[in-house]
Order: C-alpha cells, then sequence, then structure tokens
C-alpha cells in the first residue's frame, strides 16, 4: 500500500510538471473500475452528438417541454494551495425543478489505475472523461479547500435549456463520455466553452475570436506557477515557439477565471449570457497576479554566479570542475534528448515542438559529459572535449541571437540568461588548457 501511494504522488507531480490544468478528487470505486472496463482505442465520443436547437421542429418542442423545469448554472472555483489547483476549476450545474435533481458535470475526471497511464502521460495520449455530482457536495468540497466559488445562471430559452440536457445526456453515455485532454486546447474549461457554443449553434466563438492584448498561454501558465520554482522553470523548457503566440479570447477559455469573467460581460447576438451572477463563497487568500512575474534579473544573476563559479573551480579546485562539468553537460543532454522526443513524436507537439530551448540542451551535451574528463589531454579524446564544449557554447549563443530575431523569438529568454554564461565558461575553462594539453603536461 505505501508503494501504491508514493506512486500516485510521483504521478500527481509528473502532471503538475506538465502543466495539468484541471485537477479534480479521485474518482469513487465504481467509476475507476467502469472506466476500466471501457474501451480504449480512439479516446473520444463513439457516437455523433443529438441535432442542435433548431435542426427539426418537433424535437424542438419536446425540448422546449422539459427544459421549462431545468436551469443551468456554471460554477468556476478560485486557485487552490497545490500548483495543480492554480489554475482553477469549472464545472457545468444542471437543476430540475420538479424532481429537485441538482447534478455538477466535471470534465476532469482521470484515474492513475486506468491501463499504460504512464505511457499516455508521457506521450500525450492522456484519458480524461466526464462525470457528475451532487452540485452541493461538489461545491462543499472546494469551500473545505477555501476556493473561491462563483455560480453564474445561463440565460437560455426552454428549447435550448432542453437541448443542453440531450446534449449532457449523450456526453454522459459510457462510450462518449471520453476525450484526450489537451492542456490548452481541450480541458475541463474548454468542455464547457464547447457545450455552450453548440446549443448556441455555433453563435459564441465568433464573439470571442479575436485576439484580445498580449496574453500567450506561457504566459498564463508562468502567471499560475510561478509559486514553485521548479515547476515554473521546468515548464519555461517545455514549451516552444507556438506557446507564445497571442490568444484570442476564444482560445483565453481555456481558463476558467477568463470564461467567468467573458460569461458576465459578453453578450451574444445582443443577448446576455447569465441571468444571475453570484458569489457563493469568498477564499481567504490572495488571488493571482495579473501577469507572471518578471525573473529576467535574478536569470542574468544565476547565470553570472555560476559561470563565475566555473572559473574559480577550474583555478582552485580541478577535480570539482571536472565533476560540475559532468554533471551540468549530462542534465542537459537527458532534459535535451527528452524535450527532443517530446516535441518531435508524442502529441505534445503543439506546445513543445519547434523549441528554441534545444539550441541550450539537447542530445549532443551528452557527449560533452562523456568527453568531459579528459579536456586537459592532448590526445584524441582531449581534443574532442574540447571541442564538444566550445560547439556546443557556440550553439547556445546561437540560440540566444536567434531569440532577437522576428519570427524566431521565444518568450524563455530567462533561460538563456542562465545556461548560455555557464556553457560560455565552461568551453573557455576546456580551451584554455590547450597550451597546457599540447605541450603533454
Amino acid at each position: 500500500m505505501p508503494l501504491l501511494s508514493w506512486t500516485r504522488r510521483v504521478a500527481s507531480a509528473l502532471c503538475v510538471a506538465a502543466g495539468a490544468l484541471c485537477v479534480i478528487p479521485p474518482a469513487s470505486a465504481a467509476a475507476q473500475a467502469a472506466s476500466s472496463a471501457a474501451p480504449l482505442p480512439d479516446n473520444v465520443a463513439q457516437t455523433p452528438p443529438p441535432p442542435p436547437p433548431g435542426a427539426d421542429a418537433a424535437l424542438d418542442s419536446a425540448r422546449a417541454a422539459k427544459g421549462a423545469t431545468l436551469q443551468f448554472a456554471v460554477y468556476t472555483y478560485g486557485p487552490g494551495d497545490a500548483v495543480f489547483e492554480r489554475f482553477g476549476h469549472i464545472a457545468l450545474a444542471m437543476r430540475d425543478a420538479n424532481t429537485g435533481e441538482d447534478i455538477a458535470f466535471n470534465w476532469g475526471m482521470f484515474g492513475f489505475d486506468e491501463p499504460n497511464f504512464l505511457w499516455r502521460f508521457l506521450t500525450g495520449d492522456t484519458r480524461y472523461w466526464m462525470a457528475g455530482y451532487r452540485t452541493v457536495e461538489f461545491n462543499a468540497m472546494y469551500q473545505a479547500q477555501n476556493r473561491s466559488i462563483r455560480k453564474q445562471v445561463l440565460n437560455l430559452t426552454p428549447v435550448q435549456r432542453g437541448a443542453l440536457y440531450d446534449f449532457l445526456a449523450w456526453n454522459a453515455r459510457e462510450e462518449n463520455k471520453y476525450y484526450r485532454y489537451d492542456y490548452y486546447n481541450d480541458n475541463c474549461s474548454t468542455r464547457v466553452r464547447d457545450a455552450l457554443d453548440w446549443v448556441l449553434n455555433g453563435t459564441l466563438r465568433p464573439a470571442l475570436d479575436s485576439v484580445n492584448g498580449h496574453r500567450t498561454w506561457r504566459d498564463e501558465t508562468a502567471r499560475a506557477t510561478e509559486g514553485n520554482l521548479p515547476v515554473y522553470v521546468g515548464i519555461q523548457f517545455a514549451l516552444g515557439r507556438n506557446a507564445d503566440r497571442h490568444l484570442t479570447r476564444w482560445q483565453q477559455w481555456f481558463l476558467p477565471e477568463y470564461l467567468a469573467a467573458d460569461l458576465a460581460s459578453t453578450p451574444v447576438r445582443g443577448v446576455a449570457l447569465v441571468s444571475q451572477d453570484s458569489v457563493l463563497f469568498t477564499a481567504q487568500r490572495e488571488a493571482l497576479g495579473e501577469h507572471g512575474p518578471d525573473r529576467i534579473v535574478p536569470a542574468i544573476v544565476t547565470g553570472l554566479v555560476l559561470g563565475l563559479l566555473v572559473f574559480v573551480l577550474a583555478r582552485v579546485a580541478p577535480m570539482a570542475a571536472g565533476v560540475f562539468g559532468v554533471v551540468w553537460y549530462a542534465v542537459g543532454g537527458l532534459l535535451g534528448t527528452a524535450l527532443l522526443l517530446a516535441g518531435t513524436v508524442t502529441k505534445h507537439v503543439p506546445y513543445m515542438g519547434t523549441n528554441l530551448n534545444l539550441t541550450l540542451v539537447s542530445p549532443l551535451l551528452l557527449a560533452a559529459a562523456l568527453f568531459w574528463a579528459w579536456r586537459g589531454r592532448a590526445d584524441r579524446r582531449g581534443r574532442a572535449a574540447r571541442a564538444l564544449a566550445a560547439v556546443v557554447a557556440g550553439i547556445a549563443i546561437v540560440g540566444l541571437v536567434l531569440n532577437h530575431v522576428p519570427g524566431f523569438h521565444q518568450g524563455s529568454m530567462l533561460l538563456f540568461m542562465t545556461v548560455v554564461p555557464v556553457h560560455a565558461a565552461l568551453a573557455v575553462v576546456a580551451n584554455g588548457r590547450r597550451s597546457s594539453a599540447a605541450r603533454g603536461t
């Protein structure tokens, strides 16, 4: 049992480092058993959704009768303490005035015990699903975690409410509830967004499909993870240039807080989307900042200090300098190999591909680590060690220059400011011994 608990914690930490945006309480034993028995092949809905409102007059009439007693509300939950809770959460709730049934539908379900969970996670084929909870119990859980709760009653016609009921009933079926989770384009928040767009006959997206300022996926993720430096740095390494595109308001709805803000302020064809807007619980915690942290100065200082340390160690403790170089290159090589694979052969390509950080870390650094110990020798291995150190530093400097060229710019400059000085210092230290190596000393 302790081993299972430890494994769960490790997998949870991996999800955090990858930027998982919607983490919910563990599924019940029954839900996990049902998910394990479900077919895995396509990870998508197996049957087509019901027709939208307006497609069939007779169907609309039946939906109007059903929808007369229904109410739908969007619940958004503020950030929590854990890193993966910093992005907030969301649910779409349905209340039936006739039966008293009140269910919050949640698209953030996943299970560590699912077949091939770790492989699916690493390759970006993460399997999530939708499930319903009693709304009062769902809200109580978030209130107990000291997370703010906002309720927005949707301003829908009876036909639209009946249609949304049909859509949720279809989505909740065993063969349709699974989907491939995507951090930014298909998560628990965008699933609510897409359901609303469906019931509004595709009129929601045009109202939101325009760039809103200079917000990017990188900036929004940095804003949410600023309190955890290792996760923050890891995500900065992982994200490529595509994560620096300016987002439309439609894309920004991957975060529940933006969805809630736009619901309250954006009419669709002159009709307000929300009829009632209230805060059910206000958390006693600091809200997320408006912008991500500016860490460029600390990054420059860190890079210069580490670069200076290389020179000091080379002079006063050559053995320590050797260990530092091997560890530095080995870690960079492993990280670069993982980054290269993630950005080329997995489903993480849309965010981790076209990554300029590969000029800082790459498989080439593994070779540099292997030869570093021979950097002071005059033979072929010594020449290879010095050449590798120089090439690694040169590629990093080229990457730094490219980061200032339009079309190549990537918002991970703080990494270049930290890593380039160390690569350069190691190259200078290695090649500074060339004359002594040539003498055979």
